[in-house]
């Protein structure tokens, strides 16, 4: 994950928390000769839900893939 990158909007319904929005940034890593390297980096957002006061991943989307660069 890209730091500072990560933002959570609550959902509620008649003031009720029943699930997240949870989007940022994170980057992608391949090992080159034994060494990480950051190949590349994208957005994403999640929909987390609320059910019995277990958070479940409901929802997950990945966009915006570039090649990463410093």
């Amino acid at each position: 994950m890209v730091a500072n990158s990560l933002e959570v909007h609550p959902l509620k319904n008649n003031g009720v928390l029943y699930g997240a929005i949870q989007k940022g940034k994170h980057t992608f890593q391949e090992k080159q000769k034994g060494v990480l390297k950051t190949v590349g980096i994208a957005a994403f957002t999640h929909l987390w839900i609320l059910e019995n006061n277990i958070w479940k991943l409901k929802r997950v989307l990945s966009y915006d893939h570039k090649p990463y660069s410093e």
